[in-house]
């Protein structure tokens, strides 16, 4: 059999069947089926649409418009924002927003807060939370889904009582470098505070997380502060206002050329701290470099085990590094001005500080072991994150339908929980607006349900760093306090509040110091 002929026969074979085929008719089909599961899709989602908005009119809420529903009820500054969000509360315990075509349900009851932050159908962050996602991608703060699941497993053993021991000389060392600097500001009058804290509190967050030496407070990384903290405005900016959610409009504005700027600054600084390291790791691996110190920091220990394992890629190993990062880095700076203010406002508390301090610390630096000792002062620390929330609202995607007490909330619609509100309410706390650390005693909470104080979060996503940050700040406050007297004009109900991502008070934090005797 010639070759020629062989050949024939298979391309024969090959094309034979072909002429059997109808293809109009295959063509007519395929046009069907996806007609039909283009209409089974549109179907859904009009259903999906009808009971959401039947569900929303039995609801109170504020009036809406066509389209933008009450969207314009929130673009408004950050000084307002609060005001808006807590005189919307006066419609109950559970109310309905509508932000465009999408549904909020807000709930301002623990019960609730129980229910929805245990729930496997609301682990889900909000939409709004895709608008932090140029700054800090897909990290443990803005993720969801398996991949959230599994990194937040790795993580979390990394800020075990062991790796804390270490880190407290690092909290040591900055606060006394904090205290130092403010030598200069003893008998000179009012200054704000929340500088010398957040870049203590930067400084720190870079030692433990990222391993690498913390000179903010000599100067060092000003461009790296300055869009960390921007970062939270245009976030907060583009979530309040509704006709930038869209790229296509967003893509235009002074906004998203801010956060280009920003991001690459945020990245470039992340990823060159990621290459510094994995160079050590693999020189130590190598036995070209000794070093006797362990490596605790939150980043050598993802990269050894990014290395073993392989679960992470570059990109989400950036974002998980600066997720951590920057929520260290904000919570303790702004949480410790807070209670620097408030102590400085209330003299007999600040005494009380400074007495359990002699008794506890006297003039060494705190320890591990002296950490639990300091009960009133994390009763002061927890009152001021009741009073300040860092998150004052946190929002939860629903994956499926989900019963509350008063009503089902049906898959679709977003929940708004607002700490701020429930953390003042009458309801739950006595004299809500004051500031009472005693509050926190075993025997004034035993009866509070304990989904009234939530400033982490709580559940299945509270936030991983809860130990870390109320250790910090003792260190920072204490340091600060057992140096300095502190005072501060004004009072609880003097203080103006603005909220970006977090709570902050608008005219700053100002305190006048004297060295204790």
């Amino acid at each position: 059999m010639s070759w020629s002929y062989t050949r024939r026969l298979i391309y024969g074979s090959l094309i034979t069947p072909w002429k059997y085929f109808d293809f109009h008719m295959i063509s007519v089909t395929l046009i069907i089926l996806i007609g039909v599961w283009l209409a089974k899709v549109i179907l859904e989602w009009r259903n999906r649409r009808i009971r959401l908005i039947e569900f929303s009119k039995k609801l109170p809420g504020p009036p809406t418009l066509p389209l933008i529903g009450n969207a314009l009820a929130f673009a408004c500054s950050s000084t307002e924002t609060l005001n808006v969000v807590t005189s919307l509360c006066n419609y109950g315990p559970i109310f309905r927003v509508w932000m465009g075509p999408k549904l909020f349900v807000a709930i301002t009851d623990p019960r609730d807060y129980e229910v929805i932050l245990t729930s496997p159908k609301a682990s889900h962050k909000g939409a709004f939370y895709r608008f932090m996602k140029p700054f800090i991608g897909e990290g443990l703060v803005s993720g969801s889904g398996p991949t959230h699941r599994t990194h937040r497993k790795i993580i979390m053993p990394m800020l075990n009582v062991r790796v804390l021991e270490v880190f407290i000389q690092y909290f040591n060392e900055h606060s006394k470098y904090c205290a130092n600097q403010l030598e200069e500001m003893v008998d000179t009058g009012e200054f704000d505070i929340l500088p010398f804290t957040a870049h203590c509190a930067a400084d720190i967050t870079l030692e433990t997380v990222m391993g690498i030496p913390g000179t903010v407070q000599r100067g060092g990384y000003k461009q790296l502060m300055h869009w960390a903290e921007r970062m939270y405005e245009v976030i907060h900016t583009r979530i309040m206002k509704v006709w930038l959610h869209p790229e296509w409009i967003y893509s235009w504005t002074e906004y998203r050329a801010q956060e280009k700027i920003g991001q690459n600054v945020i990245q470039g600084f992340t990823e060159s701290a990621i290459e510094r390291k994995k160079k050590e790791h693999y020189a130590l691996e190598r036995g070209a470099l000794i070093s006797n110190r362990p490596r605790t920091m939150i980043l050598e220990q993802l990269i050894t085990y990014v290395e073993n394992t392989h679960v992470m890629n570059d990109e989400e190993l950036r974002d998980e590094i600066y997720t951590v990062f920057t929520a260290a880095q904000d919570t303790t700076g702004l949480v410790s001005a807070f209670a620097l203010l408030l102590l400085g406002m209330h003299s007999d508390t600040q005494d009380k500080v400074r007495a359990e301090l002699k008794d506890v610390v006297g003039t060494k630096d705190i320890t591990m072991e002296m950490i639990p000792e300091l009960k009133y002062l994390e009763m002061v620390i927890k009152e001021t994150l009741r009073l300040f929330p860092i998150a004052p609202m946190f929002v939860r995607e629903l994956t499926g339908d989900v019963e509350l007490e008063s009503c089902t909330l049906p898959k679709g619609c977003s929940v708004a929980m607002v700490p701020f509100v429930t953390h003042r309410s009458p309801k739950y706390w006595m004299e809500p607006e004051k500031f009472i650390p005693e509050r926190f005693l075993p025997e004034n909470s035993q009866n509070r349900h304990h989904y009234s104080f939530v400033p982490f979060s709580a559940g299945t996503r509270s936030c991983i760093g809860q130990k870390y940050a109320i250790m910090s700040m003792k260190i920072i406050i204490g340091t600060i306090v057992r140096k300095y007297q502190i005072t501060a004009k004004g009072s609880m109900e003097t203080i103006r509040l603005k909220t970006d991502i977090s709570v902050r008070s608008v005219d700053g934090y100002k305190v006048s110091i004297t060295r204790t005797t």
